[in-house]
């Protein structure tokens, strides 16, 4: 069987290339291959058992716990810094969209030129201007509600969706900030708010269950897909889920022929051939999968003659500062179960070369459930006292690092519970990063101290691989990036990846926009230039 084009993941790059190829043709042949299952979605038996239990649907397509505990850990940690995989990814039809936040950030122009303003990693091989019109079309893709008049980057078309109102419980770091003359503005999220544009999907109802959302207003890829087929005629668009792909087959040096997978429930390996193969796997799992397709031509993995696959790892250091708050008069409690307040303001050139950072006022800024009290049995002064007394208010955010060589994901020889081969990651943080935390608790300490806020102690930092890249990073040639700025991988004529790990960094905010952006451009650069 020979098919036009084999998409390796079924998560958001997945889902936008594959709708970008069949609105230009309907006809397209695309098989898209993924080792996970279906997790039923906007099912409301499953959400209120969620509700009931905590449990989530897609719990069991994690990696299991890192490192080992009670039970073996699917992953090593190698370097000094751990960085663990647990819960940063899921192996699901849908992939990752399945829990992500769906914050929507669009890179800064400064971005793009890291290694010509700062001397670190590597400036991206285009410019923010040229990557502008596919940010306006990845938030239509995801249903992007945001504030239209942000001027923090230009904007060539509005938002398709209004930004969520900031809640009464974003008004003691907002006034804080508005004081510090420290700027911020509404978080632009992937969920479908007020818009006078007509929709088979249902609005945001903001129940504080977006971990699991039973209308469908939170984007999740499978969804999309499920939608591309229902709603659509393309005839040769397929899906095949439990397709655990072991290597890139190729013919000579130069060209892709296909993949090869086993079928998870059958145990039967199948060989198919293909016009063009795309490897939209996730960061981790593209570097994995082109170092385990090695073969005489290519001796340590396709596309890593210079040892680049899998190298200059970088991810987001997760920071979280608490404060305690003398008393909470307005009875603030959380609203929603995602923030609204967002600011970019230290997300900038000047401090671009020591890391640029963001953070948000959390949808749990002040530590108070009613719910809980209620549960729990509390009487109503002891609900008056908690509610009015003093309080913990939060402070949460995320910090660029650079990628570094000797910073690497590998496959291992022993494999996970989906049949995978395991991953060795190997990461040190830089030396000055101590330092670098500690300017950011000062800058923060400043507005909880604006707010007459007491910090309780130290913050924390999650390594958590959330938003793992530069694994397969874009470059000019060869010797400096694994893929070209078309995606294609160096020196083979007809294989591409799309993931987090063709950034060549990764900025201070969430990569999903950029990476749905990068998707629809290899679309459209695929058709341009036709199959293979």
């Amino acid at each position: 069987m020979t098919v036009g084009t084999i998409i390796v993941g079924s998560g958001v790059a997945a889902t936008a290339l594959a709708q970008t190829l069949l609105e230009n043709d309907p006809a397209s042949s695309i098989l898209i291959l993924d080792v996970g299952q279906r997790v039923k979605t906007k099912d409301f038996g499953i959400w209120e058992n969620y509700l009931v239990t905590g449990q989530l649907p897609y719990s069991g397509s994690k990696d299991l716990p890192y490192p080992a505990r009670e039970t073996p850990g699917e992953n090593e940690n190698a370097g000094s810094r751990e960085v663990p995989l647990e819960g940063a990814r899921l192996f699901a039809y849908g992939g990752s969209t399945h829990h992500w936040g769906g914050w929507s950030f669009r890179l800064k122009p400064e971005d793009f030129r890291l290694k010509s303003n700062t001397g670190e990693g590597l400036d991206w091989p285009f410019d923010y201007d040229s990557l502008e019109p596919y940010y306006c079309r990845a938030e239509e893709h995801l249903a992007v509600s945001g504030d239209s008049e942000d001027t923090l980057v230009r904007r060539s078309r509005p938002y398709p969706f209004a930004a969520f109102p900031m809640t009464l419980e974003d008004e003691p770091i907002a006034g804080a900030l508005n004081a510090l003359k420290i700027g911020y503005g509404h978080l632009p999220i992937a969920r479908r708010g007020v818009s006078a544009k007509p929709s088979r999907h249902a609005p945001c109802q903001t129940t504080g269950t977006c971990k699991y959302c039973p209308f469908g207003a939170r984007y999740v890829a499978c969804n999309y897909l499920d939608d591309l087929r229902e709603w659509n005629d393309f005839p040769n668009l397929r899906v095949e889920l439990g397709a655990m792909v072991l290597a890139i087959r190729m013919n000579g040096k130069r060209r892709a022929e296909g993949v090869l997978y086993i079928e998870r429930e059958t145990g039967k390996t199948v060989a198919v051939d293909a016009e063009r193969v795309v490897i939209a796997a996730g960061a981790i799992e593209s570097a994995n999968l082109l170092r385990r397709s090695a073969t005489s031509e290519w001796e340590h993995g396709i596309g890593n003659d210079a040892d680049l696959v899998g190298r200059h790892l970088t991810t987001h250091p997760y920071f979280t500062f608490s404060a305690i708050l003398p008393s909470n008069p307005l009875r603030l409690q959380p609203e929603m179960d995602f923030p609204t307040l967002v600011s970019r303001h230290f997300d900038s050139p000047e401090e671009q070369r020591t890391g640029k950072f963001m953070f948000i006022a959390p949808p749990r800024t002040v530590d108070i459930s009613l719910a809980r009290l209620m549960q729990s049995g509390a009487t109503r002064a002891a609900i008056d006292a908690k509610l009015t007394g003093p309080n913990t208010i939060t402070i949460q955010g995320m910090l660029e690092v650079f990628g570094r060589f000797e910073n690497r994901v590998s496959p291992m020889r022993s494999t996970n519970r989906f049949g995978l081969p395991m991953t060795s990651v190997c990461y040190k943080e830089d030396a000055g990063f101590t330092a670098r935390m500690k300017e950011i608790e000062t800058k923060i300490h400043i507005i909880f101290n604006e707010i007459s806020a007491t910090p309780d102690g130290q913050g924390t930092v999650s390594w958590r691989a959330d938003h793992a890249a530069s694994v397969c990073r874009m470059g000019m040639n060869e010797a400096e990036g694994v893929v070209d700025p078309n995606l294609r991988v160096h020196g083979v004529d007809n294989l591409y990846v799309i993931s987090n790990g063709v950034f060549p960094n990764l900025g201070a905010v969430n990569p999903t926009l950029t990476l749905t952006a990068l998707a629809l451009r290899l679309g459209d650069h695929l058709c341009d230039t036709g199959v293979g």
